[in-house]
């Protein structure tokens, strides 16, 4: 059968409209914030995000048309991801933003290089544990591998970002699942994760709090308030929404209506009929990326297009169902729509090397 020289345009299509509709959202979400809270004009957000779109999607373009040896090249895709190290590490020695060394800033302009090291990781992974399957899992390629992953997700947790150490945890075992790792080998990793996460939460009297609240709400009302009005803004959005830009979670009764919760502000400017858009646009995604996995012959970059996917997809529901209160809250981004300029441009670039990899798929 013929090579597909096309990429998959379903994939391009709904990535491109996803971006749209949430630089759209963004607007209505952040406007008031941005002139009350930051004494920024109200389309400050709206700006940078758009033209982080634009550089974004600019980016995608170039993936789409790279060579796709490269993203199997060893040593670039560990100079890339040593690079993301360096500015991991470099965070620390900036001021805490938020309480936290997540943000570095270069020439003004901030970055969150755990999201850079997440594409990077995915991206190396796919080639050491494709090695392992075809050595019958050595054990030094093995130690190799949860070195490099136990450093990585245990820097993430010190800045301290639990959520995205929890993701990239998550997408990793699945990719070592899916790659044929034994269960008997992954035990022993998922025990260690399961013990941090714990020892995470306890030492931790803020995330301590939203996990008693979470499972008991009346004993911590202060904790369990945004996911309150979460429910308020989804729950008062109805079928249709009050109407585009008519929300009122956001006057301040939500923290982030930006960022952390804009899938409720979405529930409650735009309705079900918005959630719904949302949903399916990323579904499209999500569906497309996993076909393109599984039907790729080449068993390395099938692990890096599910990798890429299986990211995008658990990081797209924990925000959900965040929203929902169904987890407890934590700072996750909805990809494409919350307010985040290396979200963006990272996703982005994934969806762009997920297209470039569609071009492989048999017609």
């Amino acid at each position: 059968m013929p090579i597909r020289q096309r990429f998959d345009r379903l994939l391009l299509g709904s990535a491109i409209l996803l971006t749209a509709i949430g630089l759209a959202i963004l607007a209505s979400a952040s406007w008031l914030l941005a002139t009350e809270r930051y004494g920024r004009p109200g389309s400050y957000f709206f700006t940078w995000q758009a033209a982080t779109a634009m550089v974004g999607l600019g980016l995608m373009v170039v993936s789409m048309h790279l060579r796709t040896t490269l993203l199997s090249d060893r040593r670039l895709v560990l100079g890339a991801l040593a690079v993301g190290w360096a500015l991991l590490l470099a965070a620390f020695a900036q001021a805490e933003v938020a309480a936290t060394h997540r943000w570095i800033s270069i020439g003004g302009i901030s970055l969150q290089p755990s999201v850079l090291v997440r594409l990077g990781l995915i991206m190396l992974m796919a080639i050491l544990l494709d090695e392992a399957r075809r050595g019958g899992w050595p054990w030094r390629k093995l130690a190799l591998i949860g070195g490099i992953t136990f450093t990585t997700i245990l820097v993430i947790v010190v800045e301290p970002d639990l959520g995205t150490a929890a993701l990239l945890a998550v997408v990793l075992g699945a990719m070592a699942f899916v790659a044929g790792m034994p269960l008997r080998l992954m035990a022993a990793p998922a025990a260690v994760a399961a013990v941090v996460l714990v020892l995470a939460i306890i030492t931790s009297p803020y995330r301590l709090a939203r996990v008693q609240a979470f499972f008991d709400p009346e004993s911590g009302a202060a904790a369990s308030w945004q996911s309150y009005q979460s429910l308020v803004a989804i729950g008062s959005g109805g079928f249709l929404g009050l109407g585009y830009g008519s929300g009122l979670q956001k006057l301040f009764f939500l923290p982030e209506p930006h960022t952390d919760f804009i899938f409720a502000i979405t529930g409650e400017e735009l309705g079900l009929v918005g959630l719904i858009v949302l949903l399916g646009l990323a579904g499209i995604i999500v569906w497309r990326g996993f076909v393109i996995s599984a039907r790729l012959e080449d068993p390395q970059r099938a692990l890096l297009a599910f990798g890429i996917t299986a990211a995008f997809a658990i990081q797209s529901l924990i925000h959900m169902v965040v929203c929902l209160d169904l987890l407890p809250p934590k700072g996750i981004p909805l990809p494409l729509v919350s307010y985040g300029k290396t979200e963006m441009l990272v996703t982005l670039v994934s969806i762009g090397i997920l297209l470039n990899l569609s071009r492989e798929v048999k017609a």
